[in-house]
């Protein structure tokens, strides 16, 4: 399943959360409406007796009873039922949609230090560098839960862009290496199948639905301590009318309790299988996984998780969290026995067994780099690498190879073995000072500025005057220092730099990011002329960077035709960078658009600059997936015109995906 299959169907799984949302409010309806009907009619049976000047209850004719179907009172319980559930669904949801970080900082997660000198953390960031280059998306926040012993982790966020991965202290401290990259790929998943989304609208929902049953055990409680008094000669009759409204919350309230835990099984369960076969094709080793889950069997604790809102967010985790009732009709994941022989047929059934006094080994900083165990040169890496897959060409693109836009797309998300073995070796190239950089907010900002340093010595060193300017002299200090590592710097190797230091970029204030960016811009215009590579990487770096801060973006098309002046655009100005003449380039492109082929006309030069391109990418980037998807295939056949790509427009292209909020192909590869 690629990467626009899966989010296909992650939109379908929303469009069934809708109805069983639907269903489940219905159901509070009915219950709301079945208590009150009963209890108002208790009611008018009690307002049937009056007292008498001696205090004695005296009979008189009791009020009529209510008929079976009242519509006023249906419509007062329906109206007030959907106004709290969707008042309260919006304010948890408004309180999730700041990102992944905030819903790891919600459950108590403490971000890891990018410098930290703790290996088993160390060991952690680079299990999730490794997986984000591999999969071609930023690297999301990671966080680990340090009051929590048991084995879990979970992904959380709306888009690549905003995303966080969390683990508990228990999986930091009692995983392997392999074990703890199984999880993580299995969170990768969710990250690429677009499930984080989907459990974020889930504990909306599922909040809307529990608030009713919450404030009827509120009023309760607060009757039951004497915080509510009606007062005066009628305080018999007003806390029986409270007391009634109590209970009929209450019982809405269980009926919503009940539903909203289904609803968070049913969407859930089957997504783990998935996820956990993904893992396996990513690192194409089973026993990480199964040795993981094996391990949540084995300890005490297993997967619990014992923070206040772990029933809240019990679908995000790796593992089932907290203990399911009902003979686990509301458990979120599949039992761990299941998992297991899902992945191994011939599993024995054996579970991890701890020693009485569990010693952790110590970690090397071997087993905490990027490889786990014995550490190689890049060299050495690429040869056992080849090795075991002869097919897999080394990562440094210095002749054109060979480019299949239809496989490269298709590929786009793919969690595979390839992708995860390409990543390893290209991040070996890259010099270990770099890879430093981009873990703290300074040095990644003069890291993104000298990976647009070009020309000769003498651009080079204008360039870095403009950073003394804009960014202060220490900024210019620290670019002179990464020249040299820079001039060693792969091509191929700049976007998964920029990839790895969005963590730190996304943490710049409003004033200092204001300053990033205008030294950004004035670094681009130093020479007086845009390449295609540096618009790209602006774009796209500053379009992850919105994203991040504002992760809700509505599709706003979903018809070819409505962004086909925009399509133009940018066919027409890649073909306009071809060596093959420039409208067999851009036929080549439009004839992948049959819907609108024989709308598109190549455009001049002037009409499709840099800054009408800006224009038609931040329209196409609110279209669809299908359009984006075509999109990137036509672009593909555009720039491979001529049947190879080199790494400058390889680079450009995979920098047009991510500027659409779409995983970067992976080059270098066979397609």
């Amino acid at each position: 399943m690629d990467f626009f299959e899966a989010q296909e169907c992650a939109r379908k799984r929303t469009h069934r959360l809708v109805w069983l949302f639907a269903f489940a409010v219905l159901g509070l309806v009915l219950a709301g409406y079945a208590s009150s009907w009963s209890l108002l009619n208790k009611l008018n049976a009690y307002q049937g007796f009056t007292r008498d000047s001696y205090g004695r209850r005296v009979y008189r004719d009791a009020l009529a009873p209510r008929p079976l179907f009242d519509p006023k009172l249906f419509l007062l319980v329906a109206g007030g039922t959907v106004a709290v559930v969707g008042i309260a669904s919006l304010y948890k949801w408004s309180q999730m949609r700041a990102g992944g970080a905030a819903v790891a900082e919600m459950v108590g997660g403490r971000p890891v230090d990018s410098k930290t000198t703790d290996l088993r953390e160390r060991k952690l960031l680079n299990v999730v560098e490794e997986m984000s280059i591999a999969s071609g998306i930023p690297m999301p926040a990671v966080y680990v839960l340090e009051d929590e012993p048991g084995l879990n982790a979970f992904a959380a966020g709306l888009t690549t862009s905003d995303a966080a991965v969390a683990v508990t202290r228990g999986t930091l401290d009692k995983l392997s290496r392999d074990e703890l990259q199984g999880v993580i790929a299995h969170e990768f998943s969710h990250i690429l199948n677009g499930d984080m989304r989907l459990n974020v609208r889930i504990t909306a929902i599922v909040f809307g639905i529990l608030v009713i049953g919450l404030l009827g055990r509120g009023i309760l409680q607060s009757l039951g301590r004497g915080r509510i008094s009606s007062g005066g000669g009628k305080k018999g009759g007003g806390i029986v009318a409270i007391l009634a409204i109590g209970l009929v919350l209450m019982i809405i309230g269980y009926v919503g309790y009940f539903f909203g835990r289904l609803i968070q099984a049913a969407v859930s369960r089957q997504r783990e299988f998935l996820a956990d076969a993904s893992a396996v094709q990513f690192t194409r080793n089973p026993g990480g996984i199964t040795g993981a889950l094996k391990k949540i069997g084995g300890y005490v604790l297993g997967g619990t998780v014992i923070g206040s809102h772990t029933a809240e967010i019990g679908h995000f985790f790796f593992a089932q969290a907290f203990k399911s009732n009902f003979g686990g009709l509301w458990a979120t994941h599949p039992p761990l026995d299941e998992r297991i022989r899902a992945v191994d047929p011939a599993w024995d059934g054996k579970l991890f067994e701890p020693e009485e006094v569990v010693d952790i080994k110590h970690e090397s900083f071997a087993t905490a780099g990027f490889g786990g165990g014995q550490r190689f040169s890049a060299e050495a890496t690429l040869q056992r690498v080849h090795e075991i897959q002869p097919d897999l060409p080394p990562p440094r693109i210095i002749a054109p190879i060979s480019f299949k836009p239809a496989a490269l797309v298709a590929d786009i998300g793919a969690l595979t073995e390839s992708h995860f073995r390409h990543a390893q070796l290209l991040l070996d190239t890259i010099p270990a000072r770099l890879r430093e950089s981009t873990r703290d907010p300074a040095t990644a900002q003069v890291l993104v500025y000298g990976l647009l340093l070009n020309g000769d010595k003498a651009a080079r060193d204008a360039q870095q005057t403009l950073v003394a300017k804009h960014s202060g002299p220490e900024a210019s200090a620290a670019l002179a220092v990464q020249r040299s590592a820079l001039s060693l710097l792969d091509p191929a190797a700049r976007l998964p730099l920029l990839q790895l230091s969005m963590p730190a970029l996304r943490t710049l204030d409003h004033a200092a990011l204001n300053r990033f960016v205008t030294t950004l811009d004035e670094l681009v215009h130093a020479d007086n002329k845009v390449t295609p590579f540096e618009f790209a990487l602006q774009k796209m770096l500053l379009g992850q960077l919105q994203l991040a801060r504002q992760p809700v973006r509505r599709v706003q098309f979903d018809s070819f035709a409505a962004v086909r002046g925009e399509i133009a655009v940018v066919l027409s100005a890649l073909a306009h960078l071809s060596p093959k003449d420039s409208a067999a380039a851009f036929a080549e492109g439009a004839e992948q658009l049959p819907v609108i082929r024989d709308q598109l006309t190549l455009l001049a030069p002037a009409a499709c600059g840099l800054e009408q391109v800006d224009a038609a990418l931040d329209r196409l980037a609110v279209s669809s997936l299908p359009i984006k998807q075509r999109l990137l295939v036509a672009t593909g056949h555009v720039i491979a015109s001529d049947g190879t790509v080199t790494v400058e427009e390889g680079e450009l292209y995979r920098a047009l995906a991510a500027t659409l909020d779409v995983p970067m192909p992976t080059l270098g590869m066979k397609a």
